[in-house]
């Protein structure tokens, strides 16, 4: 796995608006951190599922339901050629599907029989090696999506030293675990009814454990008065990993850290200075950060703030960060509000080819939440793209009008 330059290919702001409005987390602070994963190498006799081909399937249906036994009574009740029949047999007797008797009896093995109850070809590797992930704060397995190793990046030696010492922003710190890696881990993983969501196959025998190595998952850690959640690379920011969620949320030593940093941090002294430091490059030295019923602050600019010679309205409703704290670009002016979500609807449908009308409603209704605007549907939203000239997001939302619900 390689390191990027940048470890997420997304902004933090994203995920921000993904936990306001998309989850319902009012959030307080977001952090960069490094979870501890253990990378566990297994020697294994591995079972795993592929689809049949068509005359495997057929063949051996015919041997476990058809009272078929040889090669010949196989090519008759088919009509297949003989040669073609006995080249599929010699390929199922070499995956252990068949095995053949005396005078050319052909049957089915355990694992052939199996295959053909559940129409699913099963092939045995012997003494397989792969690699497992198991979160190292728990030891709970984490899910197939942590596997793609062109989306997820695991960090360790040189790689983790690397990034430790990037001036890149957001700076990641590592959690670091004081115990070794629970093996019994690998017994509960192997006895799990639901192992395709973890990367498993469908059976593990002989099972060994060869080694056992720490490395370090990069996520973004949005917490709030309610709760935290968790992003990782795999969702691109756009909706938080459940169970890495729940395990940062259920797990006492992080929290308390956590705890322990915000109590002795001077976030909200930054935040105000960075705030006035940006409101200052904008020419806008007459505005001053507010902090709203909830607890998070917003700058709220007035309508001429914006344009082409100024902010750009998308960026009306979203956040800036001052290291683990945040502000929001507000405005207060409904007009502007509206162009922001058109704005940000033609960047998020516009060009797409295929998007369905209930994906449109709720990126809608999401925005409207966002930007505190009362949208009445589809048309509305058309008329106004129209007006703007989004031809192509105008064009999107004609056709998905004649959608049915």
């Amino acid at each position: 796995m390689t390191t990027a330059p940048r470890l997420m290919n997304f902004p933090e702001e994203r995920v921000l608006e993904d936990a306001a409005f998309g989850q319902g987390l009012v959030p307080t602070r977001l952090y960069s951190l490094l979870l501890p994963v253990w990378e566990v190498e297994i020697r294994a006799d591995i079972t795993e599922g592929e689809p049949f081909f068509l005359i495997d399937r057929f063949l051996e249906r015919g041997l476990r339901h058809g009272a078929l036994h040889t090669v010949d009574e196989l090519a008759t009740f088919f009509a297949l050629d003989r040669a073609l029949v006995a080249q599929a047999v010699r390929f199922l007797t070499r995956i252990g599907h068949l095995r053949e008797e005396a005078g050319g009896r052909l049957s089915l093995t355990r694992l052939g029989k199996r295959s053909v109850d559940d129409d699913v070809r099963y092939v045995v590797s012997r003494q397989d090696r792969r690699k497992l992930y198991f979160e190292a704060l728990g030891c709970t397995p984490l899910t197939r999506s942590h596997y793609d190793d062109d989306v997820v990046t695991l960090l360790s030696g040189d790689e983790l030293a690397r990034v430790q010492l990037s001036d890149h922003y957001p700076r990641f710190t590592p959690i670091h675990v004081t115990s070794g890696f629970d093996r019994s881990a690998l017994k509960r993983l192997k006895e799990r009814k639901d192992r395709a969501r973890f990367n498993l196959p469908a059976a593990l025998d002989s099972l060994e454990c060869v080694s056992e190595t720490l490395v370090f998952l990069p996520v973004y850690l949005v917490r709030g008065r309610e709760g935290l959640l968790v992003y990782g690379q795999a969702s691109a920011g756009t909706a938080p990993d459940p169970e890495l969620s729940a395990l940062c949320g259920g797990d006492r030593r992080l929290t308390h850290t956590l705890d322990t940093e915000e109590r002795d941090d001077r976030g909200d002294e930054r935040l105000l200075r960075s705030a006035r430091k940006w409101l200052d490059e904008q020419g806008l030295h007459a505005v001053a950060p507010e902090q709203d019923d909830d607890g998070t602050w917003s700058v709220s600019l007035p309508p001429t703030a914006f344009g082409e010679d100024g902010i750009p309205v998308s960026r009306i409703g979203g956040y800036r960060m001052a290291g683990t704290c945040f502000f929001r670009v507000w405005c207060a002016e409904e007009t502007p509000r509206k162009l922001a979500l058109l704005d940000r609807l033609d960047r998020r449908m516009g060009s797409r080819r295929q998007v369905t009308r209930v994906e449109a409603e709720e990126l809608i209704a999401r925005l409207a939440r966002q930007l505190r605007l009362n949208v009445t549907g589809l048309s509305q939203i058309r008329g106004g793209a129209q007006k703007r000239g989004l031809s192509g997001l105008e064009a999107q939302l004609a056709r998905l009008e004649n959608e049915p619900k």
